[in-house]
């Protein structure tokens, strides 16, 4: 678990530097380069309190409300190696990309746009009609450059997302994020996607997928390119209309696996509306069951959203508000590990 390692660092050097005649050295560097056998052996016994503290935390979660059978349902089906990842914008953050929200408000900084307006569309859950919004104030250049320059970073890997590769070897991975962090993260770990696939090769992906290999399944493009993107209205429109690639993909796509959503709020965007329509179309029973990582905000009527979600066959297993990081590290170490 090398990701670990900052952390590490930050826990030996959380008393503050050492000064000797006006020089300041920090603890982590003395020891590993005065002591490296001992720094590697501390290294490695604080990697097994992590991993304990983190099994306490997944217990604790999955003692609250009805998470624990449906962990063990969700538990089963990855024994079987029948779930894939579906990854949303909450794994980038900690890496130092922005959330939409935050995206769209910095955005609004540099435009015209009146900010009641675009909270008004947000606070209504019309993301993509905020950011076509935006992109009609700045203007199709303008708005693509700061697309790009957002999420064309390369930031360091932080956080849940460094398990992945770990919890799902050899697994497709589906992700509605435009950044690159995925690639670099099961890249970084030997384990790099043959493709991505995105946009309009959605059409070819379950025909990729059966020949073999690993891919990655960008569902709204890269950030890099346009013409493959989802992300206006318009090209949601596009992409989620009767006709639309990304539709029919669900439509074939939810016949297969399961999917464990990590990252994603599920709230009333398309791909949940989607599901409704393959799930109402076809009907639950005959479907493979989805699940999420979900945090509960306080507020939130935990019943009625739970009702909401398992209209698109999604069962929520809940963790705390304000609890994101380390919830998510540790429900996924749980499921990478012993049975719970």
């Amino acid at each position: 678990m090398e990701f670990w390692r900052p952390k590490y660092h930050e826990y030996l050097n959380s008393e503050g530097d050492i000064e000797i005649i006006g020089s300041t050295f920090q603890r982590s560097r003395i020891l590993k380069e005065l002591e490296p056998e001992t720094y590697q052996l501390s290294f490695e016994d604080w990697v097994e309190e992590r991993k304990s503290s983190l099994r306490d935390l997944a217990n604790q979660v999955l003692a609250a409300h009805d998470n624990a059978n449906r962990f063990s349902a969700l538990k089963k089906a990855y024994s079987s190696r029948n779930v894939i990842p579906f990854l949303g914008a909450g794994l980038s953050i900690p890496s130092g990309y922005p959330g939409w929200t935050k995206f769209l408000w910095d955005l609004q900084i540099e435009s015209h746009v009146n900010a009641d307006e675009l909270e008004s569309l947000l606070n209504d859950g019309d993301y993509e009609g905020a950011a076509q919004l935006i992109h009609d104030d700045l203007g199709p250049a303008l708005f693509n450059k700061q697309l790009q320059e957002c999420f064309d970073r390369n930031c360091i890997a932080t956080g849940a997302i460094n398990l992945l590769p770990f919890v799902f070897p050899g697994s497709n991975v589906i992700t509605t994020n435009f950044d690159k962090l995925l690639e670099s993260v099961f890249r970084g770990q030997d384990q790099g996607f043959d493709q991505p696939i995105s946009g309009g090769n959605l059409g070819e992906a379950l025909r990729i997928i059966n020949a073999g290999g690993r891919y990655l399944l960008k569902l709204h493009g890269s950030c890099e390119t346009v013409a493959n993107r989802v992300l206006l209205r318009e090209e949601y429109e596009q992409a989620y209309g009767d006709a639309g690639i990304v539709a029919r993909f669900f439509s074939r796509f939810l016949f297969g696996k399961s999917l464990l959503f990590v990252g994603c709020s599920l709230l009333t965007d398309r791909t949940l509306r989607t599901m409704e329509q393959v799930v109402t179309a076809e009907g639950a029973h005959t479907l493979p069951q989805h699940y999420a990582f979900l945090e509960l905000k306080d507020g939130v009527d935990r019943v009625e959203r739970k009702k909401a979600l398992a209209r698109a066959n999604i069962f929520p297993i809940w963790y705390p508000e304000g609890e994101h990081d380390e919830s998510i590290e540790a429900l996924l170490l749980a499921l990478m590990e012993g049975e719970k």
